[in-house]
């Protein structure tokens, strides 16, 4: 099961708040938790939640959270919609939630929806949120067709239960169909804990070359990402992502 929650939210401004806060509204999150749940999503691993703010305004903003399995709605999402308002410690900003939305799919919707209908061959994302990868110790950060369709398919096999993406095979024939198109980007430094991660956001159309298959699949993938997210950090704030369709095939 997967499901996004989308909270509005206004405060009292003493400064203009930017995406930099997501690491902070990942702390609020923590704090509403069951403890012991808190510690399972403390340890390595994929997490099964991506939360992330945008619509940054004067004194409102976005903020929205998906979870990637049943259980982590019932301790996440059930318990935050509850909610109509947070507190800030780290800038002693009391949050007011003005609207909320939510909505969801299954697994099972997901495949139906776009493995098994015909799509087209360009898919356009929308890198909402500072996204980044990681290779051999360093950031990455240009979207690449092989990190982005690694990263999908890693956080979809670790919790869609009931079916997989073989990994390194189907990565390879991305790498072989699959070419970024056009593209309109711009990098940015995300500040997590202190630490400068280089980034990138915008937005970029790739086109899917091969079997009907792989089309499909590019897209069931790049849709499943608008509640995973891409890249690192995702449960940070991190890798946020749209999906949109291009309505030709033109190169």
């Amino acid at each position: 099961m997967l499901a996004k929650l989308e909270l509005w939210i206004e405060y009292e401004q003493k400064e203009k708040l930017t995406y930099n806060i997501s690491s902070l509204m990942h702390g609020i999150l923590m704090e509403q938790l069951d403890p012991a749940y808190g510690g399972i999503l403390h340890r390595n691993g994929q997490k099964p939640f991506h939360q992330s703010v945008s619509e940054m305004r004067d004194n409102r903003f976005k903020w929205t959270i998906c979870t990637l399995n049943a259980e982590a709605k019932r301790q996440i999402i059930d318990v935050l919609v509850t909610k109509k308002h947070f507190y800030m410690k780290h800038k002693d900003l009391k949050l007011k939630v003005t609207k909320w939305n939510l909505s969801g799919t299954s697994y099972d919707e997901l495949i139906e929806r776009y493995y098994f209908q015909k799509n087209t061959r360009n898919i356009l994302i929308r890198f909402v949120t500072p996204t980044s990868f990681k290779s051999n110790g360093r950031y990455v950060f240009m979207p690449d067709v092989h990190f982005i369709f690694q990263s999908l398919i890693n956080k979809y096999n670790a919790f869609a239960n009931d079916t997989s993406v073989e990994g390194e095979e189907i990565l390879e024939h991305f790498k072989k169909y699959a070419m970024i198109q056009r593209y309109k980007l711009k990098s940015v430094r995300y500040a997590l804990e202190g630490v400068w991660i280089s980034a990138f956001v915008g937005e970029i159309v790739m086109h899917i070359n091969g079997p009907e298959q792989m089309v499909n699949l590019a897209h069931m993938l790049v849709a499943f990402g608008e509640y995973a997210g891409i890249g690192i950090k995702s449960s940070l704030g991190m890798g946020d992502i749209e999906k949109g369709e291009k309505k030709t095939d033109d190169r």
